[in-house]
């Protein structure tokens, strides 16, 4: 993970022609060896599809540049401290500029950008409001927004693939979160055409019961919930506070606590989780094969208690007008693309 070969790699983006074929694409920008090395100083893990970073280098405070290198202007500051991680690093030239910076080890922002041909991206994590990516190419504008990195991806693969993956990967290039993506969905498919019950479902009847008056029904809840072990960590992490209350909140920080201690994402613990998603399955519909989208609208059928309007075999664009009917009925669409 550390040689050097990869720190040459860092930052390397095959930027080719942009979304639906507009404009030309965008030549790769590579930043110093030096300051590459620098950002392994955190250690950066996927977490019920959230970036965690940690560092052991604590009490590090330190700027280095701005220094003009190949007519590029390249500035990296850190500061570790015992309860906050923060950085910023900028690399810019005159056709364009990047910027990646964490604020106290959470809240992560992406921007790139060029003048001509237009291209803007723009990627957020913040605690507070869900992920977002929003990418603009000539007069395109793509909006995605989920709860989780693996949710935005869902929502449009080749767009995540193609902008964001590569430079997230910075972060920890052997993340390869393009083939973990892929494999997400194959299980998630896979699990569909299994007729046995989410097991999400299930769980979800498990964290009613820790708020049962009964001491032995919530102490059973919350055993059973600890058997389902690391799988269930993205599922309670993500489950929504303001409509837990103080018992449930109290027992499930602790189950998290205890089954976290090798928590990084897998392909099976988020397909697990995912697997009793609508905005999932929603972002699913959209697939180019048949059986998927035919899985899609079983698992839909299912979680809503009612079959949806959809008609998975119809042409495409009768499926698109049937898509964006939907989120009027289920959530806010995670896509939205206007020109």
């Amino acid at each position: 993970m550390r040689i050097a070969t990869q720190f040459c790699m860092l930052f390397v983006l095959a930027w080719t022609a942009a979304v639906h074929g507009q404009g030309a694409g965008v030549a790769p920008i590579n930043p110093s060896k030096t300051n590459a090395a620098r950002l392994r100083w955190m250690q950066y893990n996927m977490v019920a599809g959230r970036i965690v970073v940690s560092s052991a280098y604590q009490g590090t405070n330190m700027t280095f540049g701005p220094a003009q290198v190949d007519r590029r202007s390249e500035r990296l500051q850190i500061h570790i401290n015992a309860d906050q991680i923060n950085f910023r690093y900028e690399l810019s030239n005159a056709d364009e500029q990047f910027t990646m910076s964490l604020v106290d080890g959470d809240q992560l922002s992406i921007r790139r950008t060029r003048s001509e041909p237009k291209y803007a991206l723009h990627f957020e994590q913040n605690a507070e409001a869900p992920m977002s990516l929003v990418l603009e190419t000539g007069d395109t504008k793509h909006t995605l927004q989920g709860d989780s990195f693996w949710h935005v991806y869902l929502a449009e693969p080749e767009l995540v693939r193609r902008h964001l993956i590569p430079l997230l990967e910075v972060l920890h290039p052997s993340w390869q979160l393009s083939s973990m993506g892929a494999a997400v969905e194959d299980s998630l498919i896979q699990r569909a055409q299994n007729p046995r019950q989410f097991i999400g479902q299930r769980w979800a009847r498990l964290v009613d019961d820790l708020a049962s008056p009964q001491f032995a029904t919530r102490q059973n809840a919350q055993r059973k919930l600890y058997d389902a072990g690391p799988v269930i960590v993205p599922y309670l992490q993500n489950l929504d506070r303001n409509h837990l209350d103080a018992e449930q909140t109290s027992r499930i920080r602790a189950l998290v606590e205890s089954l976290s201690v090798d928590n990084e994402d897998t392909t099976d613990r988020i397909a697990t989780w995912l697997a009793g998603d609508v905005q999932v399955w929603l972002s699913l519909l959209s697939r180019g094969e048949l059986f998927k989208r035919r899985a899609a609208q079983q698992q839909l059928d299912q979680l809503l208690g009612s079959p949806i309007e959809f008609d998975p075999a119809a042409e495409e664009t009768l499926r698109k007008a049937q898509i964006e009917r939907l989120p009027a009925r289920l959530q806010k669409p995670t896509l939205e693309t206007t020109r």
